[in-house]
């Protein structure tokens, strides 16, 4: 049996350069500008959907795990 994680793998690279694209973001900026209004509040966003990914992967690997399983059930 072949493990094909090929869609996990792509997932995993989208949800580590998100990652990497918030990491660091200053939110100390209080301002009340539009703009640095709009900035905050992109963050709790950005991070549900970095969350949303993360489950998205671990779907994607147990989906295998549960392939190899059943598979490895008929022998």
């Amino acid at each position: 049996m072949k493990i094909d994680l090929r869609a996990a793998i792509e997932e995993t690279e989208l949800l580590l350069a998100g990652l990497r694209e918030i990491d660091g973001t200053d939110l100390a900026d209080e301002a009340f500008s539009r703009a640095a209004r709009q900035d905050r509040g992109q963050v709790p966003t950005r991070l549900l959907y970095l969350a949303h990914r993360t489950e998205k992967v671990r779907v994607q690997v147990m989906d295998a795990y549960f392939s190899y399983r059943e598979r490895d059930k008929g022998r």
